[in-house]
């Protein structure tokens, strides 16, 4: 028969409920349950069955392996878990006391399952349930059962943690160096990049010019930040431009050679996207998550735990020793690394004069006020370039016409002495010669006399 998709009730769960006392075994009897099979049956191939039979099929019996105390969509999700997973409740335990070495959990695995760690009140629930079948687990439901299995495993909950924390923890350092990385590249490159000090020396020099007797004029620097104030200053002559367009175009013909600017600091653009902040929060709880694995493995080699006992398979004290020793060189040389990093660019800010007035400087900040500017140059040497183009176009369409236009009056010209000549021919051969209207064709090829030298 086909399924019906709901959300199935354990009668602990009707009590005092528009469930409670519902005898639904007396509605089979007046159902017409060969039409029911047939309008409904999984497949067509299947054989109408006596009405003894079908009711034997729907009358409820003790299921032997349906026992469930969990919430139903907890319980749904942790079926789908365990699905997913592909493991006997045996290979999970045996990975959990091995702490996975032969990495059979996966990692996104091992995130869930942390999700579906049971409660107290779930495993006393469990544990009636088993006491009440015999104390076998055989009834139990596939979610219950796995809850069961897990908490015979000593500290389960934070073995499982710590197991998360061996398998994830250096795929985050790894997540964390690029960035620290692109930040001291950035840091350096724009501190000895001379074309885009000999730029900042052009804009000096142009904001003075304009600021002539005035207060901010006569300034031997300013904020870097004042760098993307120079497109809010609009050119008189033309609406579309402003003044970082002026700057752009004389750099193009004065300076050309500055324009390469934008490739040497290509590490700006990836360094504005850092965030120090979240760096620092992800550093700090790299820290916490290697206190956590130390604490587990103090408490197991203090055996101050009675839940410590050694049991066959148990490899958390060997796995457990060995990360800590490997972690903890990652760990210090990420944190050092972090720091360097903080150190040289406090000498950037206040290289470039930067100091918000939010509070310290920070990367991000710092490199999205260069990247702007760098995407607006860009832009506007895009602009320039493609008007140039076109005023060079427009030039050699001019010139292109005119050289057409001479040639063309000069192919009339020969065209017409063409004429002139078949004309002079056809009269030569005809005797009219010496007409008086065909005069101008003698005239008209008689030699120049040469001019003699006096």
């Amino acid at each position: 028969m086909k399924t019906l998709n709901w959300q199935r009730l354990i009668s602990e769960k009707t009590k005092g409920t528009v469930w409670d006392g519902i005898d639904d075994e007396k509605i089979y009897k007046q159902l017409d349950l060969q039409e029911l099979n047939g309008c409904f049956a999984a497949s067509s191939s299947h054989k109408d069955e006596d009405t003894d039979t079908l009711y034997g099929t729907i009358n409820r019996r003790p299921q032997q392996a349906n026992i469930t105390v969990i919430d139903p969509r907890r319980y749904q999700n942790c079926t789908i878990m365990l699905s997913k997973l592909k493991l006997s409740h045996k290979e999970i335990k045996q990975a959990m006391m091995s702490m996975d070495e032969k990495c059979k959990l996966p990692k996104d695995m091992i995130e869930q399952m942390l999700k579906f760690m049971p409660t107290k009140e779930e495993l006393s629930q469990i544990n009636d349930s088993v006491q009440k079948h015999g104390g076998s687990p055989t009834v139990l439901a596939l979610a219950d059962r796995y809850m069961f299995e897990i908490s015979s495993i000593p500290r389960f909950e934070q073995r499982l943690r710590c197991l998360h924390i061996i398998r994830s923890f250096h795929d985050r350092v790894e997540a964390l160096v690029p960035f620290i990385q692109v930040v001291l590249k950035a840091t350096s490159s724009i501190q000895q990049n001379k074309r885009f000090r000999q730029i900042l020396t052009i804009i000096l020099a142009v904001g003075n010019y304009l600021n002539f007797g005035k207060r901010n004029g006569n300034a031997y620097g300013f904020e870097i930040a004042s760098i993307n104030k120079l497109s809010d200053v609009k050119n008189t002559l033309r609406n579309d431009r402003n003044l970082l367009h002026f700057v752009v175009q004389f750099i193009e013909k004065k300076y050309p050679d500055l324009t390469k600017f934008k490739k040497d600091l290509a590490t700006v653009t990836e360094a504005a996207r850092f965030s120090q902040s979240e760096t620092a929060a992800e550093i700090r709880s790299l820290e916490e998550s290697l206190l956590i694995v130390r604490k587990e493995l103090n408490l197991l080699e203090s055996s101050e735990l009675p839940e410590h006992i050694s049991l066959e398979g148990d490899r958390f004290g060997h796995v457990a020793k060995g990360f800590i020793e490997k972690a903890t060189g990652e760990y210090h040389n990420l944190d050092k690394m972090f720091r360097e990093m903080k150190n040289k660019f406090s000498e950037c800010a206040k290289y470039f004069c930067y100091s918000p007035s939010g509070g310290n400087p920070i990367p991000e900040e710092f490199f999205s006020v260069i990247n702007k500017f760098l995407i607006t140059f860009n832009e506007y040497h895009h602009q320039l370039w493609v008007e140039v183009e076109e005023e060079e176009k427009i030039k050699r369409q001019t010139i292109a016409r005119s050289f057409l236009a001479k040639k063309s009056t000069t192919r009339r010209k020969e065209n017409h002495k063409e004429r002139d000549f078949e004309q002079l021919i056809s009269a030569l051969q005809s005797g009219d010669i010496f007409k008086e209207e065909l005069s101008r064709l003698r005239t008209s090829f008689r030699p120049k006399k040469s001019v003699k030298s006096s």
